[in-house]
């Protein structure tokens, strides 16, 4: 699917120019063309609504692999102490293979899904849930 969506961002940007160029011909003469504003808008339509559906589907495969309420243990070297847990929120901001948390800390998924709850006896985040029940 990803390589389908590129191959369609290629062509996109490939005829855009031309596609601009006419638009802003037909502003500048204003000489409308319904053809050409449509087939414009139906390709970007189309497009746009491939790339959410995308998106979805990334979304998806990323809740996939997170605890259910989106706490997360902050990233970094911890000697003896247990970190904070940060929450990433519904829509969880991926970098690489860490995740950033509401309140902007980097956090990772030590314990995948933790279905055994280990991230409960990690602190919460204050900012984290302020910004939860705000």
């Amino acid at each position: 699917m990803d390589h389908r969506l590129l191959d369609r961002l290629r062509d996109l940007h490939g005829s855009l120019g031309v596609d601009i160029t006419s638009v802003t011909r037909m502003v500048e003469d204003d000489a409308p063309r319904a053809d050409v504003l449509r087939d414009l808008g139906e390709r970007l339509s189309e497009l746009g609504a491939a790339l959410l559906r995308r998106s979805d589907d990334v979304d998806a495969d990323v809740l996939a692999k997170l605890p259910e309420d989106g706490w997360l243990p902050e990233a970094g070297v911890r000697h003896r102490a247990l970190g904070v847990a940060h929450n990433v929120g519904e829509r969880p901001l991926r970098c690489g293979r860490v995740y950033l948390a509401l309140c902007g800390a980097v956090c990772f998924p030590f314990y995948g899904r933790d279905l055994s709850g280990r991230t409960a006896r990690h602190e919460r985040c204050r900012r984290c849930q302020d910004r939860l029940f705000r």
